[in-house]
């Protein structure tokens, strides 16, 4: 749990201040995304726990803290998702994930849902280097490779191949270009927080 936070931290400062200098780590902790990185983390440790008094003790204390940051951040990162190390949340509001698994280094902005469709037998699925931009949806039983960026205002019901953008509603796939990066530019993290 400690060591996929302190990558959450480090992704989000170089992120937000170009390196993850211990400073720029301590500016990025009081960050509404990353406390409730934090919870997530905290509420899979929790569940993860085999003595079932201290596992209950804590998955009480997680369901408190995490309605908490529900109620004041707009921020619900479902425990039951397994995340990869590196997962930057920006801004705050309207964030929802709910998801099977998400690899390395996910990136979510303001106004996301990751979630599913009644009826579809699994969740989502998110490779590792994914970016989901401001206001888009990923839904049901679909599979993301690494490598994608789901533009903002995007809908996504069906899978997205490798190295790919998503664009649109419904999303179309657009083959990403090899000198495009994934990453945001350190200036729109500034400019969002």
């Amino acid at each position: 749990m400690i060591t996929n936070i302190k990558q959450d931290v480090r992704r989000k400062a170089e992120l937000l201040y170009g390196d993850a200098s211990t400073a720029n780590c301590l500016r990025a902790l009081p960050h509404r995304g990353t406390l409730a990185g934090m919870v997530y983390r905290f509420g899979r440790q929790a569940g993860a726990i085999k003595f079932k008094p201290l596992s209950l003790l804590l998955k009480v204390a997680y369901f408190v803290l995490f309605y908490l940051v529900q109620m004041f951040t707009g921020i619900s990162i479902q425990s039951y998702a397994r995340i990869g190390k590196g997962m930057v949340v920006c801004n705050f509001s309207g964030i929802f994930v709910l998801a099977e698994e998400i690899g390395e280094n996910f990136t979510v902005y303001e106004g996301v849902t990751v979630g599913n469709i009644r009826g579809k037998p699994r969740l989502a699925i998110i490779g590792d280097n994914v970016t989901l931009e401001p206001g888009c949806k990923v839904l049901g039983d679909v599979t993301i490779g690494d490598n994608v960026v789901v533009r903002a205002n995007s809908l996504v019901i069906t899978d997205v191949p490798a190295n790919s953008i998503a664009i649109g509603n419904p999303a179309r796939i657009v083959p990403m270009k090899t000198e495009e990066k994934v990453e945001e530019p350190k200036e729109r993290m500034a400019q969002h927080g």
